[in-house]
């Protein structure tokens, strides 16, 4: 070939001094060198047979041990020399260039190798060890994990096979012979759950086993990541008592003493780490919430956190014998201890914001007694500190109460702040029990009406008729309609709306103007959907009413009387004769217009009574027919004109429903009111 135009190099079978180098490893590996590449690879077949079979002929773990080197060099020789033949026979074939460790790795390799099998059989595993489905062996430690996991998931199994307290004894026994102490044991992940399991089905006298072992640590598990749980479960059923019958004295004065052993825990010093701490406030919260626990222990284990050394030691009363907030509005609360109170409520609500508690209800109370006492400047102060976790404060009514207030003297930044955080859940506050309060509140001082008009009002339209129904939500509607109602708002509701809130500048009645104007088009179409059914729900009837208050709507109006004339030809007048449906007829006469282009009494009479006189009065449309009486002029001279011609008729059907023994004091009124009228001189 020329220079130049050199081929592919040769195979690895025909590489030049192939057999030669495989002859020369084998030469050193007959001699004991143990060099060849079959020396350095992975020990063979026969080699380690031979290694077990010198070990087993020794006797026991001397032997083993004490012939363990001579064995190895024995069986690094014979692998030498195997591996020299073989690298001497297939040098030729492969070369040498399959060997890839290093002399010195591989004997590290089987050094590590045999003093793993000495370790595992030093252990006592060479017999006894159990086996996976994968063959692997498992070490002592986890045999005994697995056994209390299997025995765990046995109890926590509906389906399980014998009585669930013989589990439990089952595995209190394992956990006893464990060297970690079962406190230690309660602060693992696995640990936690296994001794909640054995609180939840063991019996009673184990259950107090559990208590009498952790009493002395419940201070630490209340603030451990999984030991608080264990000590929660602790509280819920070393109390329990059976619900089915009255419990015995005896069974009384053991859930008394259990839970006298629990509390003991948490007093003084330890009390304050534990409630400033994420884990064990839970554990406060839980105690403080709980049915078990008498109501003078919970406020004396919340006055150690709320009330300063130095006022609960110089008042009359024994601690905890009056609620935190009857103790700051006490008369007899000089000032400055009212003082010393406050900064003490300052401290602990900044501390709970700094430790991040907000989401904990008791946390809430905190905030509630200290918002209620406070002036202007300290909620203000508060306010920049807190209102960045405002929404946890909806968890609560105590919390809610608190935001309320806060909300007065919040920044416009902050108002907008928590509009993006509670975005997408308006809906859902508007129709709470308790956060209803927090956003007619907002409605009432945020002074970007454009902002809540993208945010909150555009997310209530597509759920505007089931506001309306709603109990809470309602009220939401009917403040926008007809703020300060006396006879839809109770009086708590009317004096926490009417806090004082400086940082909102806009005019009441212009914000309201302006929120009504993006608000009043879907509100008068989801009337419209049902005015009769709305009319009839005793909910949704305010909405109507105040709607109607604002705005005199014929078309609403219309849409009603076609409803109430229709339902008039059904069995007992249907939602028409109803007693809400006829209450809120009779508001809105009182309501109409005098100058109205679509009056309702003369339409109603007209429409829907006087076609069906004789069945209306029997039902609680009498009342509306006294209503319309009440009235005078054109509509009582029609209405007397009717009841005068048709006297029989009716006479006849009210005795007849007096025999059914129906309810008919409305009827009997009316027709006395009738006969008053015809006898008075014209």
């Amino acid at each position: 070939q020329a220079l130049g135009q050199r081929g592919p190099p040769p195979p690895a079978s025909r590489a030049p001094g192939g057999r030669a180098m495989g002859k020369k490893a084998g030469k050193r590996a007959a001699h004991g060198g143990g060099k060849s590449e079959g020396a350095r690879g992975r020990p063979t077949k026969k080699s380690i047979l031979k290694k077990r079979k010198d070990k087993s002929s020794a006797g026991g773990k001397g032997g083993g041990k004490g012939q363990g080197k001579g064995s190895k060099k024995a069986a690094g020789a014979k692998a030498g020399a195997a591996g020299g033949a073989r690298g001497g026979a297939k040098g030729a074939g492969k070369g040498a260039g399959k060997g890839k460790a290093s002399p010195g790795a591989a004997a590290a390799d089987r050094q590590a190798h045999g003093k793993k099998r000495a370790d595992r059989e030093a252990d006592g595993a060479d017999a006894e060890e159990k086996k996976t489905k994968k063959g692997k062996t498992m070490s002592a430690k986890k045999m005994r994990k697995k056994e209390v996991t299997t025995l765990y998931s046995q109890l926590i199994n509906p389906g399980r096979e014998g009585p669930a307290d013989d589990i439990v004894k089952d595995i209190l026994e394992q956990l006893a012979e464990r060297s970690a102490t079962l406190p230690e044991y309660c602060c693992t992940d696995l640990g936690s759950h296994v001794v909640q399991a054995c609180l939840k089905w063991g019996s009673k006298a184990q259950r107090k086993e559990l208590l009498t072992s952790l009493k002395e640590h419940l201070g630490k598990l209340a603030v451990d990541r999984y030991g608080h749980m264990v000590v929660l479960k602790l509280l819920r059923y070393v109390s329990l008592t059976s619900t089915e019958r009255k419990p015995t004295a005896e069974e009384k004065k053991a859930r008394t003493q259990n839970l006298r052993d629990l509390l003991e825990s948490f007093r003084g010093k330890n009390l304050h780490s534990i409630f400033y701490h994420r884990q064990g406030c839970q554990v406060i919260n839980g105690i403080y919430y709980s049915p078990a626990v008498d109501p003078k222990e919970k406020r004396r284990l919340f006055h150690e956190v709320a009330v300063p050394q130095s006022v609960a030691l110089r008042r009359p009363e024994l601690p905890g014998s009056k609620p935190l907030r009857q103790l700051l509005q006490a008369e007899d609360l000089a000032p400055e201890q009212r003082s010393a109170m406050l900064d003490h409520l300052r401290e602990a609500a900044e501390k709970a914001v700094d430790k991040e508690l907000l989401s904990i209800d008791i946390v809430h109370l905190l905030f509630q007694a200290y918002c209620e006492v406070a002036n202007e400047a300290q909620l203000k102060d508060l306010a920049e500190k807190c209102m960045a976790g405002a929404p946890y404060l909806l968890a609560s009514k105590a919390g809610a109460e608190a935001l309320v207030r806060l909300l007065g003297v919040a920044t416009a930044k902050q108002r907008k702040s928590l509009l993006k955080d509670l975005k997408g859940k308006f809906c859902a506050l508007a129709t709470n029990s308790v956060d209803y309060l927090v956003m007619m509140r907002m409605l009432s001082t945020i002074d970007d009406t454009v902002l809540v008009g993208k945010s909150i009002l555009a997310e209530w339209q597509e759920e505007l008729r089931d506001i309306c129904f709603d109990k809470y939500g309602h009220k939401v509607l009917a403040w926008l309609l007809r703020p300060g109602d006396a006879k839809v708002f109770s009086p708590y509701e009317l004096s926490s709306l009417a806090l004082p809130a400086p940082t909102a500048l806009k005019a009441a009645d212009t914000r309201r103007q302006e929120l009504m104007r993006v608000l009043r088009p879907h509100l008068r179409s989801a009337l419209l959907a049902g005015p009769l059914k709305a009319a009839a729900d005793v909910h949704a009837k305010d909405v109507l009413v105040s709607y109607l208050a604002n705005d005199w709507d014929g078309e609403l109006l219309e849409a009603l009387l076609k409803e109430c004339k229709q339902a008039a030809g059904e069995e007992e007048c249907g939602a028409f004769g109803t007693g809400t449906a006829t209450t809120t007829l009779l508001v809105l006469l009182s309501m109409e217009p005098d100058k109205a282009d679509l009056g309702l009494a003369m339409p109603l009479w007209q429409r829907c009574l006087e076609p069906r006189l004789v069945a209306a009065v029997t039902t609680r449309c009498a009342f509306l027919l006294l209503g319309l009486l009440k009235r005078g002029g054109a509509v009582r001279a029609a209405v007397l004109e009717a009841l005068r011609k048709r006297r029989k008729e009716v006479d006849a059907a009210v005795k007849a429903a007096q025999a059914n023994k129906a309810e008919v004091k409305g009827a009997i009124t009316l027709l006395q009111v009738a006969d008053e009228a015809a006898a008075a001189p014209a």
